[in-house]
């Protein structure tokens, strides 16, 4: 079940952040994320409304300083990943945040007390490896003697490290609570946040143009949802160091449409470090 759900979740999230990248070059990465969150909110709220009785609603309350925890992480992790698929190339962003798999199988191993295999061990390397190899840029590391990173790799990073951590601490939420109130709370709060954030900082969530991407948004925002249902489903009922890990290869996905339709150019040093992310995603759920 935990491999069927990982998979399932793989391909909502690599479709999810494809269009992500086209809202946010569009209107930004706070008015898509702001969007998003409404529109995946609506869906939750239909199986919310028809499956109400059924809910430990109150069991869940003792939850909610934890999932306001994940929810703050998350909306980092969003805000710096649609930034930085904002201003760099997707297919050097994309397996950037998609490590986050690497943090979060770690956490799981180190707090669940989950065995490490000797191929997870060589996976993390892999991962590591990769993600340095693509995010440096080498000629002037060799030339000049410093370390500056590529355009989007900061935010990447930095997406890495807030999924991490907030899909760990969901883990043990979603063993108590079930699949789907701990994802639905959760983007709830998200939602909270980023309106209070919106209003503070005097922005306007209202579309300044008459292209608004109303539907891209949509499509973000169901997938997305969806992505987080069949996650949660996942770690559930099965490890959290195999479900994060193939719902993290959403990275080929992505990658994929964007060479297909985004025509995006990677060059061979970028293409080895994304086969080395993508390969020690697999190889660590094995």
């Amino acid at each position: 079940m935990g491999i069927i759900a990982g998979l399932i979740t793989m391909f909502f999230w690599g479709i999810a952040i494809f269009f992500a990248a086209i809202a946010s070059r569009k209107i930004g990465n706070i008015l898509t994320l702001f969007w998003m969150q409404v529109f995946g909110i609506l869906v939750g709220v239909i199986y919310f409304l028809l499956n109400i009785r059924s809910l430990s609603l109150n069991h869940a309350v003792q939850f909610i300083p934890i999932l306001l925890i994940i929810a703050f992480f998350q909306v980092i992790a969003y805000l710096a990943f649609y930034k930085g698929l904002q201003k760099g190339q997707v297919t050097l962003v994309s397996p950037l945040g998609a490590s986050w798999s690497l943090i979060t199988a770690v956490l799981s191993i180190v707090f669940f007390r989950e065995i490490l295999k000797t191929n997870q061990i060589f996976a993390i390397l892999l991962i590591m490896i990769g993600i340095i190899v693509i995010s440096v840029n080498l000629k002037d590391l060799i030339k000049n003697k410093s370390l500056q990173l590529l355009t989007g790799v900061k935010e990447g990073l930095i997406s890495m490290l807030g999924w991490g951590i907030s899909l760990f601490l969901l883990i043990s939420v979603t063993k108590e609570l079930g699949w789907f109130l701990p994802a639905f709370i959760f983007r709830l709060l998200m939602l909270l946040l980023l309106t209070t954030y919106i209003l503070y900082s005097k922005k306007s969530p209202l579309p300044k143009t008459d292209n608004f991407p109303w539907k891209i948004l949509l499509v973000i925002g169901i997938f997305d949802m969806l992505a987080f249902f069949t996650y949660s489903l996942g770690v559930s009922s099965s490890y959290g160091s195999i479900v994060a890990p193939i719902s993290s290869a959403n990275t080929l996905i992505t990658i994929i449409l964007s060479l297909i339709f985004l025509k995006e150019k990677i060059k061979l040093r970028q293409t080895v470090g994304i086969a080395a992310i993508v390969s020690g995603l697999v190889l660590i759920s094995l």
